[in-house]
């Protein structure tokens, strides 16, 4: 099947590589929920085309190449430069500069080894093999120029996010003992210790309602991954004290790295099991929902691998024979259930504005569909694609066009236009910014 894919997805044990968050179309449900910002027309799509580094305004104009033979993967923009890693294994904190076309390509990292970094506005923070994690201004000169804001992170799982003003992180207790953690995120206060174990991977530290979910390991030096160890722990987004939600029925290891989260719930696949060639069976097991005080709501009857929220009590979800449906919940149970009239759907998204649904789309293997208000479905002519991808808060569709030979193409969010932006062909999409 072909592929659309979103950032800030869940990529743990590659279950998907998303690089996407599509910004959509208008129609009554999100007219319904308020007023949603209009996305922005302004910023660039990044791409690798014959090897070389290429970007291009999301309006149509001329295409510029920033580098010959350009090797890299996690791109992020902060400041002026373009930071990423050589490749998945590297320890080498690379960055390019997006002012200065004549600079060379440098190492920010210089003797530290990076295990993990983000980018947030024009700060970047990053982890070493030592445990340390640093803060610095992106537009320092070198990662000496950052300043310690927390020690002893566990270098065996170097994942940390920041929110609220706080860096949450997996930390060694006493020296010996992994720990989730959070500390101020200029690095001026005491530690917090929140739980025994900890999080996997950045999906599993998710806000909603000024809520923080970390969904923690509690056995994570265990390689066997059907144990039942994952257990939710909610806090204030700003930082406060932390509640275990399902510390008495941990869940299984599998089904919560099968799932996804859904507002203020986790979808997780009871039962679910690796098929032959290590990947999940989704036409296994079940797909349930957990709200925030531990209770579970039997979703369907089969996994599901895709879920996407229609408010705060319906979702649109994808189960493990290609079949989409919209479910209402009410009073801890499943309410009714229509069936979306779609075959082989691989994907549903909701695009993205200031933080707001606007639209809701289905990728099946006969094309893109937008979700009317009515659970009816309308399909997005033209997109023509081996490969999609969208960002939110940027305006429109962008994919690899199979019927031009693999050019860089943008679909309107209506679905009724689209720009051709590349004259090369494109073998991927690797950033959709702003800058």
């Amino acid at each position: 099947m072909n592929s659309c894919y979103g950032m800030a997805r869940k990529s743990l044990f590659t279950l998907l590589v998303f690089v996407l968050a599509l910004t959509g179309v208008t129609v009554g449900r999100a007219k319904a929920e308020g007023a949603v910002a209009a996305p922005s027309d302004d910023a660039y799509v990044y791409y690798v085309s014959n090897g070389d580094l290429y970007r291009v305004r999301t309006d149509g104009s001329p295409a510029q190449k920033i580098r010959d033979n350009f090797d890299g993967v996690e791109l992020k923009p902060a400041g002026n430069y373009l930071y990423y890693m050589f490749d998945a294994e590297s320890t080498t904190l690379l960055r390019l500069s997006l002012t200065d076309a004549q600079a060379k390509i440098s190492n920010f990292g210089g003797n530290k080894r990076i295990l993990h970094y983000i980018t947030e506005g024009d700060l970047i923070y990053y982890m070493d093999d030592k445990g340390g994690i640093y803060r610095a201004s992106a537009n320092a000169e070198r990662s000496t120029d950052g300043t310690l804001i927390a020690d002893m992170a566990d270098t065996n799982f170097p994942r940390f996010t920041v929110v609220g003003g706080r860096v949450y992180y997996n930390a060694l207790k006493n020296g010996r003992t992994t720990w989730v953690a959070s500390k101020a995120a200029n690095g001026s206060g005491s530690v917090q210790w929140i739980a025994s174990g900890a999080f996997p991977d950045d999906y599993f530290a998710h806000t909603y309602n000024n809520t923080l979910y970390l969904m923690v390991d509690t056995k994570p030096a265990e390689t066997t991954y059907s144990l039942n160890s994952m257990v939710l722990y909610t806090l204030p987004a700003s930082g406060g004290t932390a509640k275990a939600i399902n510390a008495k029925a941990p869940l299984d290891a599998n089904s919560v790295m099968s799932g996804s989260w859904a507002n203020d719930y986790y979808l997780f696949n009871k039962g679910i099991r690796l098929d032959s060639n290590g990947d999940y069976d989704y036409s296994k097991g079940k797909g349930v929902l957990m709200d925030k005080t531990g209770k579970f709501i039997t979703l369907n009857q089969i996994g599901v691998n895709e879920i996407a929220s229609l408010g705060a009590n319906k979702f649109a979800y994808v189960d493990g024979k290609g079949r989409a449906y919209v479910s209402t919940i009410a009073n801890g149970k499943v309410t009714s259930a229509k069936k979306i009239p779609l075959t082989n759907v691989g994907y549903i998204r909701n695009l993205m504005s200031g933080g707001k649904v606007r639209s809701t789309v289905l990728f099946a293997e006969s094309g893109g569909y937008v979700l009317n208000s009515n659970l009816t479905v309308t399909k997005m002519v033209g997109v023509e694609w081996d490969l999609c991808v969208y960002k939110a808060d940027i305006a429109g569709i962008f994919y690899v066009n199979a019927g031009d030979n693999g050019r860089l193409y943008r679909m309107s969010e209506d679905g009724k236009t689209k720009v051709k932006l590349s004259d090369e062909k494109v073998s991927r999409i690797v950033l959709i910014s702003k800058n």
